[in-house]
Parts: C-alpha cells; sequence; structure tokens
C-alpha cells in the first residue's frame, strides 16, 4: 500500500482506485452509517477524485486526500433533505440478504459470548446521537482503526483539535452511559 505523497501525473487513478476503495469505503460508513449510502459516496468521490486529480499538490499521500474527498461527499449527502428523513443505521442493525432470499443480520463475533449484545447496541445507539464533529473521529478512531494524525489529515484539521473532539465524544458517552446506570 503506497502511503508517500506522489504528483498527479504520475498516478494511475484506476489502479489507485482499486487499492484504496475498501479503505474509503470504512470511511464512508463511519461517515454515513449506512453500506448502501456509503457505496454511492465512494463512487461518488471517486468520481470528483478523478476529475480533480490534476489538483493534487503532493503534499499528502493519496489515500488521505481521496479520503478527504470521501469525507466531504458524506458531510454533503448527510445534508440532503430526502436522506434526512431516512431511518440512519450502524453496524447492529446491517443484514445480509442472498441471491436465495434469506436475511441475516449482522452478528460480531463473538466465540466466547463474553460481550453483551444489548449494552454494545446501546452504547452505539448513544455513539450515532453525537455531533458529526465528535462521532466521526471517534469512529475512525475506535472502529477503522485510523490514527490521530490520519484522521487530522482526512479531516483537514489540526491534530489537536482530533484529540480535543474525541476526547469530548468519550465524555459525552460515559456521561450518559453513567446517567443511565444511575436511574
Amino acid at each position: 500500500m503506497k502511503t508517500v505523497a506522489v504528483r498527479a501525473e504520475d498516478i494511475d487513478f484506476e489502479a489507485a482506485a482499486l487499492e484504496h476503495r475498501s479503505f474509503l469505503l470504512k470511511i464512508a460508513v463511519a461517515s454515513t452509517r449506512n453500506p448502501a449510502d456509503a457505496e454511492d459516496v465512494v463512487q461518488e468521490a471517486l468520481m470528483r477524485g478523478y476529475r480533480g486529480i490534476h489538483r493534487v499538490r503532493g503534499d499528502c499521500p493519496l489515500r488521505l486526500w481521496l479520503s478527504r474527498i470521501v469525507v466531504r461527499v458524506a458531510i454533503n449527502h448527510h445534508r440532503s433533505v430526502a436522506r434526512r428523513l431516512k431511518r440512519w443505521v450502524f453496524f447492529g442493525d446491517l443484514e445480509t440478504v442472498y441471491q436465495g432470499g434469506s436475511v441475516q443480520e449482522f452478528e460480531p463475533a463473538d466465540p466466547l459470548g463474553v460481550f453483551d449484545r444489548e449494552a454494545i447496541l446501546d452504547i452505539r445507539k448513544h455513539v450515532n446521537r453525537l455531533p458529526d464533529e465528535f462521532r466521526m473521529p471517534l469512529v475512525m478512531l475506535a472502529v477503522d482503526g485510523l490514527t490521530i494524525p490520519e484522521i487530522a489529515c482526512i479531516l483537514d484539521i489540526p491534530e489537536g483539535t482530533v484529540k480535543s473532539r474525541i476526547f469530548y465524544a468519550r465524555k459525552r458517552l460515559k456521561e450518559t452511559l453513567q446517567g443511565k446506570k444511575k436511574r
């Protein structure tokens, strides 16, 4: 995987799009909370990236440049009036529909039965209620496993701001969950 900055004229965009698609899809799912919308966001972002490839300055890796486009497209997608009416889902609500018509709900692997599924769904519900500015960096860190510098580059904000937003997201979640336990 290439993580070094490149010049626009040295890029084979088709190969780069194939190489980075799964990474971009993770970011889009974290941003939209819906796999079908995430596919649309990635497709739109890749089209915009292809049209704007001549604007690559070479100061950051192509993967992060494309990630910024995905985040911006996802934000625009989320603001769309038609999309606001749609019920947003997170991983706990995902399901796979097979060709035969059977449906299987997403079930994270838990062979030892260690995790309380209801508690996990409750946490996800509260994560989804966080404002985007707090939720996105938290999900990028916790779910996608991105580093603080990568998140800062993708969201085009300083690293200190990323750390602050993650801190406040965790603080809000902790307060909400502790408030529930006291009831």
